[in-house]
C-alpha cells in the first residue's frame, strides 16, 4: 500500500513540475503564436478590440488609414 501512495504522490509532483514547464515555456520567446487580431498579409486589426478602453484608438486609427 506504502508503494501506491509513493506512485501518487509522484504523479501529482510529475504533474506540477510539467505545468511549471510548460508556463515558462510559454513566456519564452520559443512559444510564438500568431496575433489573432491582426491580419497576416497586411498587419491590420481583423476586428474592434474587445478591450474597451482600446475602443477610441480603434476608431481613429481605422478613420485616418
Amino acid at each position: 500500500m506504502t508503494i501506491l501512495w509513493i506512485i501518487v504522490v509522484y504523479g501529482f509532483v510529475l504533474a506540477g513540475l510539467a505545468v511549471v514547464v510548460y508556463a515558462v515555456f510559454e513566456m519564452t520567446p520559443y512559444a510564438r503564436h500568431v496575433d489573432g487580431y491582426r491580419a497576416s498579409r497586411t498587419g491590420r486589426r481583423r476586428w474592434e478590440s474587445p478591450h474597451l478602453e482600446t475602443r477610441d484608438e480603434f476608431e481613429m486609427h481605422d478613420r485616418a488609414g
